[in-house]
């Protein structure tokens, strides 16, 4: 479904980090957990800086955002927000199916 719609698959940049921070039962692999604000800019945790590097050099726009210490409390930037309204019109990415 991805390539019948032309999406790109790109494996993650490995983790900054060899172990969670202290009391996170959470993967290193959070650091994928990203905040996407809009197709060109997302919201990285500030000491992932491979996954910044690697977004950056994907020409999307990397806010650093300091969270490490909040995923003992339920995950990263994704997992600790939700939309509740969102602007624009409604998208679909995959019209092929």
């Amino acid at each position: 479904m991805f390539e019948d719609n032309d999406w790109q698959i790109i494996d993650s940049a490995q983790p900054a980090h060899n172990s969670p921070p202290p009391l996170c039962y959470s993967s290193v692999w959070l650091s994928m957990n990203v905040l996407v604000l809009d197709p060109k800019t997302v919201c990285v945790e500030k000491s992932e800086v491979y996954q910044a590097e690697q977004l950056d050099k994907l020409g999307m726009e990397v806010i650093p955002v300091e969270l490490r210490d909040a995923y003992a409390f339920g995950g990263g930037l994704h997992c600790c927000t939700a939309d509740v309204y969102r602007e624009g019109e409604l998208k679909d990415y995959f019209p092929k199916q």
